[in-house]
């Protein structure tokens, strides 16, 4: 059973589902939009990026990186949640890589992959609203609830950043600014062609005037003697 507006409340109220801080705002008709946190990372930037003191974090063409956000949550065992990024960036060409899943039992802040498919940077504002998150009630609560790696974690760690921060590939975003920096250099080469070609046609119409003048002077020369 997918939670309603008044479902969702109620369920932070009485404590099954812990959302800090939460906003009446950001509930919706059967969803919770989570905002942009205060940290992130991308393959251009490869450092921790202090969103909350920037105003924003930027993924260039091509970029991936992580992103946290500034909500902690908490799910009882009988609730699990659903996510996925808000339409209005994913019509800029994002996706998130991550998830969707929020397991039942989960404690702690969720941290977001994002990828920029398209050739323009998109930036992504501090406390903006990127991820929905729709809430589900578990027939019973789960046998086994969430105790994986990421289990009251609230802020990116270096393993967490390994990935973004000291891949030994190139990165997307430098594959794209490679190919743009090569077609660049094609076009210059082209153009360059193009100028060579027209000289060499007007070298080849020069030679057969310079010899016809060449042999009709030899012949002036020849006819004075």
């Amino acid at each position: 059973m997918i939670l309603t507006d008044r479902q969702i409340r109620e369920a932070h109220e009485n404590g099954n589902i812990v959302i800090e801080p939460f906003d009446d705002a950001q509930v919706q008709g059967a969803t919770y939009d989570l905002r942009v946190g205060e940290y992130g990372a991308t393959t251009t930037t490869k450092r921790k990026v202090n969103i909350k003191n920037d105003g924003a974090i930027t993924f260039s063409p091509g970029d991936f990186g992580i992103v946290t956000v500034l909500e902690e949550l908490k799910l009882g065992n009988q609730y699990v949640g659903r996510f996925g990024l808000r339409s209005k960036y994913a019509r800029k060409g994002l996706i998130a890589t991550t998830g969707p899943q929020i397991d039942p039992g989960f404690h702690g802040r969720l941290f977001i992959g994002i990828t920029n498919l398209t050739p323009r940077s998109v930036s992504l504002p501090y406390k903006d609203d990127f991820i929905s998150v729709e809430f589900h009630k578990l027939e019973e609560p789960a046998s086994k609830p969430y105790s994986g790696p990421y289990q009251d974690k609230l802020d990116l760690r270096p393993e967490d950043l390994e990935a973004v921060l000291e891949s030994e590939g190139m990165a997307l975003s430098e594959v794209m600014m490679l190919l743009r920096s090569l077609s660049a250099n094609v076009s210059t080469m082209a153009q360059t062609l193009t100028g060579l070609t027209s000289e060499f046609k007007a070298f080849k119409w020069t030679v057969p005037i310079i010899v016809t003048v060449g042999i009709a002077a030899i012949g002036i020369i020849v006819a004075i003697k």
